[in-house]
């Protein structure tokens, strides 16, 4: 198939290239062709508008899902919940509605995450850690029994274990020209709205 990609030419009235055309690309090299009946038509739907993108997102969503579920994981509501692939959650973890969990994370066992959380790439929740409502975690080492309960944004931080991050938490990470780390140290007492102007350390 790779080999025969390059002989396929762009569609003049379309200004496109299907990939279909490789099967011709095959008869007029004398390579063998051969039909196979698929299990699940979903394997070769077409996208060729955004909607349908959004659908074959929607399908390859509902699968991480179901490797998760399986892998023992809680997820409450399926439909509101995106897990991207590469992932790794523990056992025993519950997932909350309206949870949005990027590429290239990691989280531990018996944690909480959600509703309306946000664990972008990078980020590596350690166990029985709580990522409440409306909270937001990029690039972020969380440390185990660690409570970032309500309202609050890590970004480039290192937060140790048993930290409990007040609501209304920000790290200000960015200075307008390049990103700076805050670290927070094993049992810190966060208060509500604590801005952390990076780089900082809280001991």
């Amino acid at each position: 198939l790779f080999r025969r990609l390059g002989d396929i030419r762009k569609n003049q009235r379309k200004r496109e290239y299907y990939l279909t055309d490789v099967v011709e690309a095959f008869v007029r090299n004398d390579d063998s062709v051969y039909a196979h009946q698929i299990e699940d038509e979903r394997e070769v739907l077409g996208v060729n508008t955004r909607r349908e993108l959004a659908a074959v997102n929607e399908i390859l969503n509902e699968r991480e899902l179901k490797r998760h579920s399986k892998a023992g994981v809680t997820i409450l509501s399926p439909p509101q919940t995106f897990i991207a692939r590469d992932v790794s959650i523990g056992r025993d973890t519950v997932i909350h509605p309206f949870t949005w969990i990027e590429r290239d994370v990691v989280i531990g066992r018996k944690c909480e995450i959600g509703p309306f959380a946000k664990v972008r790439s990078g980020s590596k929740i350690g166990d029985e850690v709580v990522i409440g409502s409306f909270v937001e975690v990029t690039r972020t080492k969380v440390g185990d029994k660690t409570f970032v309960k309500h309202l609050s944004y890590l970004g480039d931080a290192q937060i140790g274990k048993r930290v409990n991050v007040g609501a209304g938490t920000i790290t200000a990470n960015f200075d307008g020209r390049q990103k700076h780390k805050t670290v927070v140290c094993d049992r810190v007492l966060l208060g509500c709205d604590t801005v952390l102007v990076a780089p900082v350390r809280v001991g």
